[in-house]
């Protein structure tokens, strides 16, 4: 019963988190054990939606533990009870905190003993920080009891999370995964002293952390990174691009952001040339894209593939709106409420879930009764494969409109083109060069 609840949560996870972000890329999968007892820790910002991105990209169900309040929200009591997640109790929760923790510790050791996959977020809560906020122990204390009490090769992996926009819908995620390290090297200091050997382990989790995890300074530094980044691995006319995936910025984001941009004349002299490049775009109305854009014999042809899926897609998308749309502003609306922007994903996401789920049975049943239950159940298959086509639909358009406004643009000022398209290769030529000139460091593993 629990192996068929678990793949019911990893399927009802992946198709989430398919229909929420428009891409999400595993770097470093191939690290994850493919067996025995492992402790996966993962940084926290994007409330839920950290643990649904968990369960549908590793190869292995995550038992995940979960503050106890939770299940005092109670729509989420059957996805918390369908997805096993065990509570764990703060001192805050009330005078038998400590005791209840310890029935956790110990499903948590069981779990370990069975050769398991253990999740935990532990720095304990979800958070907007730039940076990692500090770790918990009681991850080091489960995973260390576990091998005292005879569970071998207890392993730590450490989970970098990394979004682009993390409350926006359709937008990029990165899971990436880092290498295994075993617990036993601590073992021998925590029979002798446990409470520094919890510490110690979980400052070597911390270290396993920032590995796969880029430490900002501040906001402001983490989003000009990024967007610098961003020119760095998108190709470009005359600049030796990179693919344009999320792992590809955060390897050049982590460099730069480890570098200090702001600590030197030749790292202030790339802020400055991607300030310039920025102002380029703003008074052209470009964006970036649409300067690296090829509009030659290839562009036309991207267009006409574009505007013919739009084409094929606008029947059942239009369908697909109408069905969606009360629920969608709904959402929309409610969504905004949160002032956490950490939760805001999380209620987006299973907001429209609950909301599209009654949508559907509301129409289902209105079909019923007209046309009797295969219509009904036709219905009800329907309506999400028609929300799809909608979803398809309305990128499928953007994609194609920003092709004849970047073609318009470029037309009507192609003779300061070039001009823009150096700026930009002198973003990439000296954001490359400080990184070489640092040492090549280009990642954070």
């Amino acid at each position: 019963m629990r192996r068929l609840a678990d793949g019911v949560m990893t399927w009802l996870a992946s198709l989430l988190t398919h229909v929420f972000f428009r891409h999400v890329e595993v770097e470093g999968a191939d690290a994850l054990p493919r067996r025995g007892p492992l402790v996966v820790v993962a940084n926290h910002t994007n409330g839920l939606v950290d643990g649904l991105l968990l369960m549908a990209t590793l190869r292995r169900y995550p038992r995940f533990l979960g503050k106890s309040t939770l299940w005092r929200i109670l729509p989420l009591r059957p996805f918390l009870a369908l997805a096993g997640v065990v509570p764990v109790y703060r001192r805050s929760d009330g005078p038998a905190a400590g005791d209840r923790n310890e029935s956790s510790f110990r499903t948590s050791r069981a779990l370990l003993a069975r050769g398991g996959v253990l999740a935990v977020f532990p720095e304990g809560i979800s958070h907007n920080e730039p940076a990692l906020q500090p770790l918990r122990t009681g991850t080091a204390r489960i995973a260390l009891g576990a091998a005292d009490q005879g569970t071998v090769g207890v392993v730590t992996v450490a989970v970098g999370l990394v979004y682009d926009a993390k409350a926006k819908f359709r937008s990029r995620a990165l899971v990436r995964i880092g290498p295994a390290s075993p617990v036993v090297s601590f073992l021998e200091e925590y029979r002798r002293d446990d409470h520094a050997a919890v510490r110690a382990l979980t400052d070597a989790m911390a270290d396993q952390l920032h590995q796969v995890v880029t430490t900002y300074r501040s906001w402001q530094e983490a989003e000009t990174v990024a967007a610098i980044a961003e020119v760095v691995v998108a190709p470009g006319p005359g600049v030796p691009g990179r693919p344009g995936d999320l792992a590809g910025r955060e390897h050049i984001a982590a460099a730069l952001a480890h570098i200090d941009l702001d600590g030197s004349a030749d790292g202030r002299a790339v802020k400055e040339a991607y300030q310039a490049y920025r102002r380029d775009l703003a008074l052209m109305g470009l964006t970036d894209a649409q300067v690296t854009a090829r509009y030659g014999p290839r562009y036309r042809a991207a267009l006409a593939w574009s505007l013919l899926k739009v084409a094929v897609a606008l029947p059942p998308g239009l369908v697909g709106a109408a069905v969606h749309l009360v629920p969608y502003q709904a959402m929309k609306r409610l969504a905004n409420l949160p002032n956490d922007e950490s939760i805001r994903s999380t209620v987006k996401l299973l907001g429209c879930f609950a909301l599209f789920i009654i949508d559907y049975l509301v129409i289902a049943e209105v079909v019923r009764r007209k046309r009797g239950w295969l219509a009904a159940a036709i219905a009800l298959v329907a309506c999400p494969l028609s929300g799809y086509a909608t979803l398809r639909l309305t990128e499928r358009a953007r994609s194609a409109g920003g092709l004849v406004e970047g073609a318009r643009v470029v037309r009507a000022r192609g003779a300061v083109l070039p001009t823009v398209a150096a700026h930009r290769a002198d973003v990439v030529r000296l954001a490359l060069g400080l990184i070489d000139e640092a040492g090549g460091r280009t990642d954070v593993m």
